[in-house]
C-alpha cells in the first residue's frame, strides 16, 4: 500500500508540474503574439532590413536572446566560475532533499532537491541588478562621451575619461573597452565583446550599433549619444510612473503570498498537531506536495501579470 501511494503522489506531482508547464507556455505564446501585433501596429516592429543592418555592423542580434548559465555569469560580472555554482548548486540539491526526507519520511521528500534552484535564482537577482544598474548609468556615460567629443576628443579618450568618472559596473566595462583597444584590437571586435559581455542590455546594444555604424557611413556621433540618453531617461521615467500604477497589484500578490505561510504559522503556533497528518500521514504529503506546487505556479503567475514590458 504505501508502495502505491508513493507512485500515486509522483503521478499526481508530475500532472501538476506538466499542467502548470502547458498553461504558463499558453499565456506566454499568447503574450508574445499580443506584443508582436501591438509593435506591428505601432510600426516598432524589427524589419529584416534592420536586422541585416546591425549584422553588417558587427552586432549579433542574437546575443541579448541567449540563455544560459554561462550567459547569467557574464551578466552578474562572472562572480565566480562556472564549476563554484555547479557545486552550489549539488549542495542545494543535497541539502534540500535531506530536509525533504526528514520532513516527509518517504522517497517523496526527494521533491526538495528543487534546492539546487536557489544558487541559479540568486545569481539570475544577482545578473539583473547589475543589468539595470548598468541601464542606470549609461545615460551619463553617454553624457560624458558626447561633451568629451565636442571638446575634441577622440571616441577612445571620451570612453577612457567615462571609466575613470563612473563606478562600477559601466565604468570597468568601458576601461576594458578602451584598454583592449589601445593594445592594438580592433575597435568593432572590443565593442562586441563588450555585448558579449553584457547580453542582457538593449539600450548597450544600441550604443554599439550606432557607434560602430557611424563609423562607416559618418554622421555627428555627438547627437546620436545624446537621443540615446534622452530616450534612455525617457524610459526610465516611464518606468517608474508605471511601477507607481501598478504598486497596488504587486502589494496584493505580496500579501496573498505570504498569507499561506503566516496563517499556517498561527495554526501550528496555537495547536501544533493540528497540521501534522500533512507530514505523518502519506495522504498528507500527497496534498502537501500539490499545495506546494500550485502555490509556486500561482506566484509566477501573479508575477508575470504584474511585470509590463515596456
Amino acid at each position: 500500500m504505501g508502495n502505491i501511494t508513493l507512485v500515486a503522489a509522483g503521478l499526481v506531482v508530475l500532472v501538476v508540474f506538466l499542467l502548470g508547464q502547458g498553461i504558463f507556455w499558453l499565456l506566454r505564446s499568447l503574450q508574445e503574439s499580443s506584443a508582436r501585433e501591438v509593435q506591428r501596429r505601432l510600426g516598432t516592429l524589427p524589419t529584416n532590413e534592420q536586422v541585416n543592418l546591425l549584422r553588417m555592423q558587427g552586432v549579433d542580434t542574437r546575443i541579448r536572446n541567449e540563455a544560459g548559465l554561462d550567459v547569467m555569469l557574464r551578466q552578474a560580472g562572472s562572480p565566480y566560475p562556472m564549476s563554484t555554482l555547479q557545486a552550489a548548486m549539488a549542495v542545494g540539491a543535497l541539502i534540500g532533499a535531506l530536509i525533504g526526507m526528514v520532513l516527509f519520511k518517504s522517497l517523496l521528500g526527494m521533491i526538495g532537491m528543487a534546492g539546487a534552484l536557489v544558487p541559479v535564482l540568486v545569481l539570475r537577482f544577482r545578473a539583473n541588478a547589475r543589468m539595470r544598474k548598468l541601464t542606470e548609468q549609461l545615460p551619463e556615460a553617454l553624457d560624458l562621451i558626447s561633451r568629451s567629443l565636442q571638446a575634441g576628443h577622440g571616441l577612445g579618450e571620451s570612453l577612457k575619461m567615462a571609466a575613470d568618472e563612473i563606478p562600477d559596473p559601466i565604468g570597468p566595462e568601458f576601461d576594458r573597452v578602451y584598454e583592449e583597444n589601445n593594445l592594438g584590437r580592433d575597435l568593432r571586435e572590443c565593442m562586441q565583446n563588450l555585448l558579449r559581455r553584457n547580453p542582457g542590455c538593449f539600450d548597450l546594444q544600441i550604443f554599439v550599433s550606432s557607434v560602430l555604424l557611424q563609423r562607416d557611413t559618418g554622421g555627428n556621433l555627438v547627437e546620436i549619444l545624446q537621443n540615446i540618453s534622452a530616450t534612455v531617461r525617457s524610459r526610465f521615467l516611464f518606468e517608474g510612473k508605471l511601477s507607481a500604477l501598478t504598486s497596488e497589484a504587486r502589494f496584493t500578490a505580496w500579501v496573498l503570498g505570504s498569507l499561506p505561510f503566516f496563517v499556517s504559522g498561527m495554526i501550528m503556533f496555537r495547536n501544533p498537531d493540528y497540521l501534522m497528518p500533512l507530514i505523518t500521514d502519506p495522504l498528507g504529503n500527497l496534498m502537501l506536495a500539490a499545495c506546494i506546487m500550485m502555490f509556486c505556479f500561482g506566484v509566477f503567475l501573479m508575477y508575470d501579470f504584474a511585470k509590463v514590458e515596456v
